[in-house]
């Protein structure tokens, strides 16, 4: 009877025993369910969230449920996107400017990427040169005679461009071109077109007032000299009329040049 009573207290201590460990076993399993749930889904809602902010979308922000360092790093990410976005946002801005300024500047600029294509142009270029420019415009169809492209790619010392100069249809285009982020893969040739037309017709005619003018200042002074002269060298020799007249001659000129 004892040893009977042994085999079932040992069958007893044994069945609660693999009670324990089934219950233990089950605590275990709920609890790394419970806990990788806590710990994963911030992380997972993180990766969504990169995923989104990288196709773009910096407006979603993800809910801080925790303050522990899942938590510190979504609130960190959360403020990465504010910042990003206000970046984003003021380069936009910096961007429209640009495009703003270039579409209504009456000077022309034409830019060329490395392949030589048109990566830019503004409507100003397209009516100096007469010429229609779109992205399959190359370099070599409009500014391979002015400079070759890798020579105004090249250039280094100072003042850093090349300058060239053309006429379409009765106007002077004066042509300034310069490389961009050379050491760069996104570099290239910007080039600038100015209308110089007026300025060299201001030129011309300021050279042409200069010499009449000089031409006016050099007859009189011709006459004064020459009649100062013979009255120097035939000093008490010309008849008192002669004198007179060449004196009169003098302040007469004189007068013309001061009045």
């Amino acid at each position: 009877d004892n040893r009977a009573t042994m085999e079932d207290l040992n069958g007893e201590i044994m069945v609660l025993i693999v009670q324990a460990l089934v219950f233990g076993l089950a605590i275990s399993v709920l609890l790394s369910f419970l806990l990788s749930k806590t710990m994963t889904d911030p992380i997972e809602k993180l990766t969504a969230g990169a995923e989104r902010m990288a196709a773009g979308k910096f407006d979603d922000r993800i809910d801080v449920e925790s303050k522990d360092e899942i938590g510190i790093l979504t609130g960190t990410f959360n403020d990465m996107a504010q910042q990003l976005q206000e970046t984003i946002r003021k380069v936009e801005n910096e961007r429209n400017k640009l495009d703003t300024l270039f579409l209504h500047m009456t000077d022309g600029v034409v830019a060329f990427s490395r392949e030589r294509s048109v990566i830019h142009a503004n409507p100003a270029a397209a009516q100096l040169l007469c010429a229609p420019i779109d992205s399959l415009t190359r370099y070599e169809d409009l500014f391979e005679d002015v400079a070759p492209f890798e020579q105004v790619l090249s250039v280094a010392s100072k003042p850093g461009y090349v300058e060239g100069e053309r006429q379409v249809r009765g106007r002077i285009l004066s042509l300034l071109l310069a490389p961009f982020d050379r050491e760069s893969p996104d570099g290239g040739v910007l080039v600038v077109i100015h209308d110089v037309t007026e300025q060299r017709r201001t030129d011309e005619l300021r050279k042409e007032f200069v010499a009449n003018v000089s031409h006016e200042l050099r007859t009189p002074l011709t006459n004064i000299r020459s009649y100062a002269e013979t009255l120097a060298d035939s000093a008490g020799q010309l008849p008192k009329e002669t004198e007179s007249n060449f004196l009169q001659v003098i302040l007469s000129e004189t007068d013309r040049m001061t009045g």
